[in-house]
């Protein structure tokens, strides 16, 4: 079991990386801070392990989650996305 005060959210991706190999995202968008932060956890988890993430969006990721709350935050892992995806 978990511990309360464990973050899930590697968990999740190692279930999820164990389930599958590839996963796709339509329309790829962030909208709120809570969002930004948890798919920074859990796709870092799943790019470690070498699960493939295929998205689609109307937006480059230097644009996601744009003007938003503490979006700096969130800039670390859009320098990720551009590291480790092919844009």
């Amino acid at each position: 079991k978990v511990h309360p005060q464990q973050d899930p959210i590697p968990f999740v991706a190692l279930d999820l990386a164990q389930e599958a190999q590839l996963l796709c995202f339509d329309e790829f968008q962030v909208t709120d801070i809570a969002d930004a932060l948890l798919l920074k956890r859990l796709f870092s988890v799943l790019f470690h392990v070498g699960v493939v993430v295929v998205t689609t969006s109307n937006r480059p990721p230097d644009a996601l989650y744009e003007g938003g709350l503490n979006r700096s935050l969130f800039v670390p892992f859009i320098d990720t996305l551009q590291k480790t995806c092919d844009v």
